[in-house]
């Protein structure tokens, strides 16, 4: 997956779910920002100022998702 297609999925549809290291994500446009967290602990959501601040600093076993982009898979 490259990030800019990422981004235009996210853009398009406000709202992202994508499956990395066998636990489901979601990534979505809220009031606030951007909202992601795994489908498995919703109530574990982190809030980022856009999808950019999102990829860069919401982390997957210490490493962002802009590290991780080639094992992200979109789940449709």
């Amino acid at each position: 997956m490259r990030y800019q297609e990422l981004e235009n999925k996210f853009n398009t549809s406000n709202e992202v779910k994508f499956k990395l290291f066998s636990l489901e994500y979601i990534m979505k446009k809220v009031d606030t920002g951007v909202e992601v967290y795994a489908e498995l602990y919703q109530t574990r959501k982190k809030v980022y100022s856009s999808f950019a601040d999102a990829m860069n600093n919401f982390t997957v076993y210490n490493e962002s998702l802009v590290d991780n982009i080639d094992r992200i898979q979109i789940i449709e």
